[in-house]
């Protein structure tokens, strides 16, 4: 991932790395940049393989299907190589952290499975990380921010509309505001009732959920009855990095 964009994943079958975004400039001619970061992600596959087999028996847990997740990332602050870190949970539930500062040539490092669930010390973790992970994260990082700075500094507008609905069974009425189509996916989406925020103990949603086109989409809904909604007025407010002033949306105006 790039920011929150795919540009590639690892196929454990083909035992490679496949590239997302094939036709970015230059991609005809990185083979060899795709097998090094190929070394690199079947290591990692391979190292969750053999730590959720182990987990399984250490926390005695060997029966069902069982998940282990790891998020695995560096960054780039301001032109500069920043941390990389380390988060790792099984059937999720937090496990270990890890956090490699390159600057200062150290390591924050917590442990909360028991030892034994552990098949290398944590000096043998900090060398893979420092000579290896971080390298190459890094390098490739800078390459993917210049084919694709276009891609992750963009910004797109919101589309916002306020939706009713009525409930046939119970006739009462579900207010929707919905957002679609920005990016990037940072949003504040705000249901308002005579102008101020609906409890957000009555709000069912505010999900950020991906489209298809690297865009994203969030909605807000209130159930009230036919009397309240002649009561009282709703309008849906949004603010986001793609717009100059917040947007204040009324039942039939779509913007």
């Amino acid at each position: 991932m790039l920011d929150d964009v795919q540009v590639g994943h690892y196929d454990p079958n083909k035992m490679r790395y496949i590239p997302q975004r094939s036709k970015a400039p230059g991609s005809e001619n990185r083979e060899a940049e795709h097998k090094n970061i190929s070394t690199v992600t079947e290591f990692l596959y391979t190292g969750m393989k053999y730590r959720a087999v182990r987990l399984k028996h250490c926390l005695n847990q060997t029966e069902g299907i069982h998940v282990l997740q790891r998020l695995a990332k560096c960054e780039i602050v301001n032109g500069v190589p920043g941390l990389t870190v380390t988060n790792n949970s099984f059937n999720g539930l937090q496990g270990d952290d890890l956090i490699y500062d390159v600057h200062e040539d150290s390591f924050q490092v917590e442990e909360r499975w028991p030892s034994e669930c552990y098949r290398t010390g944590p000096e043998q973790t900090k060398w893979q990380i420092k000579t290896m992970y971080h390298p190459v994260c890094i390098k490739y990082l800078t390459k993917y921010l210049k084919e694709e700075s276009n891609l992750v500094v963009r910004r797109v507008k919101p589309t916002v509309r306020l939706l009713k609905k009525t409930h046939t069974n119970s006739g009462e009425i579900q207010v929707t505001c919905l957002t679609t189509g920005f990016y990037p996916r940072h949003i504040n989406l705000t249901l308002l009732r005579d102008g101020q925020p609906v409890s957000e103990d009555q709000i069912t949603g505010g999900i950020l959920l991906p489209n298809g086109d690297d865009t994203y989409q969030m909605r807000k809904s209130v159930e009230v009855s036919a009397e309240e909604l002649r009561q009282h007025s709703y309008n849906c407010r949004v603010t986001h990095l793609s717009l100059n002033t917040s947007l204040d949306i009324t039942f039939g105006n779509e913007h």
